[in-house]
């Protein structure tokens, strides 16, 4: 019998991270030197307090709100998977929500990683390729 798939898997643990405190100028920079469309925004205990999207940023500083604070812009409460949750269940989400990335949080509730869109379609491309 195959094992299911699981964010664990896919998800990216080398995070990029900003504070909500940090200014929409910052998480730019940030997202440019990592090549990342979403950021998440972290209290100091890492604990996940919201979500940034390169629309998000880039809707501020076309309002000329570079120097907004990112807890002013962010998406608050956002939708989260666990390293345990099935492939399938995380991309439903995605579909369902419109979105391009989850955060996984530990059981703990500590931001482990993200999984964006690109991991599933990378991983697409490999189960694909290897037929």
């Amino acid at each position: 019998m195959s094992r299911v798939a699981t964010v664990g898997d896919l998800m990216s643990t080398a995070l990029i991270v900003v504070r909500d405190s940090d200014t929409i100028g910052v998480a730019d920079a940030q997202m440019k030197l990592g090549a990342i469309r979403h950021i998440p925004v972290v209290d100091p205990k890492q604990n996940l307090v919201g979500i940034l999207s390169a629309g998000d940023v880039l809707l501020a500083l076309a309002r000329g709100k570079k120097s907004v604070r990112v807890g002013e812009t962010m998406s608050r409460n956002p939708v989260t998977v666990t390293p345990d949750t099935p492939v399938h269940e995380a991309i439903e989400l995605l579909l369902e929500n419109r979105f391009g990335s989850l955060p996984v949080l530990g059981t703990d509730g500590h931001l482990m990683g993200i999984v964006t869109d690109t991991d599933f379609l990378a991983a697409a491309r490999e189960a694909f390729s290897a037929r």
